[in-house]
Formats: structure tokens, sequence, C-alpha cells
């Protein structure tokens, strides 16, 4: 179970609610899109908006997720709502670059590519080396330019992350029953960025490779963006 999937529940009607304040998701969703504020919505819960987002960005398990090449934002009107300027009211003490990497990743999983790049750019610029560098090649590898996402995967390394998502990613790959990509994205040294650019660059709309790609994406981005959130202290 996700850090964000525990920050949810269920109200006897089914429909998901956020278990610390008992806020609906989509009521939360639909302030946001509203204009409302995150600090007004969350402020006595600040981590509920990352697990709100998620929500709305990935949908229900089992969905594919975002999608592997950047297009329009499906949600524009949450877009203002995870800017570093909002988190900044949300987060006031958290430190500003890891606050611009979380943004970063907000706005990516929310198909904002250009503010998404700024933002881990800026939090690059600003000595961010635990995420911004990983959020920045997957905006890279979604733009599609696959030679400057090899670069920014070359700077992120053996990210601390990889052991963890090459295990998750293990059920995922044996259900495709696809043993080529299986030992090129988990293998001895665990996951390889590399291969993920490899497998996203290659595969077709419409086709298992490409289904396989998204629902590896959308664990590799849940994985980055709890990781992220519990950096800053969201």
């Amino acid at each position: 179970m996700s850090g964000f999937q525990r920050r949810i529940t269920f109200a006897p009607d089914g429909l998901p609610i956020l278990a610390a304040s008992r806020l609906p998701i989509d009521e939360a969703i639909r302030r946001l899109e509203a204009g409302e504020t995150p600090a007004r919505v969350f402020g006595e819960h600040p981590r509920d908006l990352v697990a709100a987002v998620a929500t709305a960005a990935f949908g229900e398990d089992g969905s594919l997720g975002p999608s592997l090449v950047r297009r329009p934002p499906d949600r524009p009107g949450l877009v203002a709502s995870v800017t570093e300027a909002a988190l900044a009211e949300l987060l006031p003490r958290a430190q500003r670059p890891i606050r611009l990497t979380l943004s970063a990743g907000l706005l990516q999983i929310l198909d904002a590519w250009e503010a998404s790049h700024e933002a881990a750019q800026e939090a690059d610029d600003l000595g961010e080396r635990r995420f911004s560098a990983y959020w920045h090649g997957i905006a890279h590898r979604r733009e599609p330019d696959p030679g400057n996402a090899a670069y920014w995967f070359r700077r992120v390394g053996r990210h601390a992350l990889f052991p963890a998502l090459a295990e998750d990613a293990g059920p995922l790959l044996e259900a495709h029953g696809n043993p080529r990509w299986a030992g090129r994205l988990t293998g001895s040294q665990g996951w390889d960025p590399h291969a993920m650019i490899e497998l996203c660059t290659r595969s077709r709309p419409g086709t298992d490779e490409e289904r396989l790609a998204r629902r590896l994406q959308r664990l590799e981005m849940a994985i980055l963006l709890e990781a992220t959130a519990e950096a800053v202290g969201a």
C-alpha cells in the first residue's frame, strides 16, 4: 500500500475521502479547480494535497496513469494549486529547493510539462540533489528527448529508490510475461532507468508494450512523489 493510499479511506457510499479530514477527494479537487488555495483546503493536513492530486492524476488502481509522451493537461484547473508559490503558502517552513522539487513532481503528473521542467531546473540550480534530477529525467523522457533524459539519469546515478522500484515492478513485469524487459529493467543492479527510456521510446500507442510502460511509469512516479513529499515534510 502506497503512502497516498494510506491517507485515503472510503465513505459509506463508497466514495474516496481523505482519512485525516474526512474531506471527499472529489470535493477537494472541485474546490482547488474553483480557485481555493491549497492552504485553505488542506491547511491542517498539508500532505492531503499530494494524496488528492495524485488520485486525480493517477486514477484508480490498475489504471495506466499519465501518458508516456507529454500532452496538454487533463485537469488544467489544478495546475495553479501545485506551483511553488501555492506550496509556499501551504508549507512555509519547507526549504525552497525541495518545495520546488515537489512542485515539479506534482506538475509533471498533471502534464503541466513546461512548468514542471522549469521547477526541476530551478531546484537543481539551487542545489537540490535527491529528487530534482530524477523529475528532470522523467520530463525529458516524456518530451520525448531520450538523449537528454539519459543525461539526467546519469546524474541521478544509483538512486536510493531503485531497489524498492525494482521490487514493486516485479509483479507488473511478471504479468506482462516478457522476460526480456524483466531482465533489462530489474537486473542484478536493480532498476535500470536507461532501459525504461528505451521501453518508453519504442512503445507504440495501443500495444501491450505501451500499457506495460505506462503502468511502470505510474508506479515510478508514485514512489518518487511519495519520497519527495516525505523529504519536504508534507
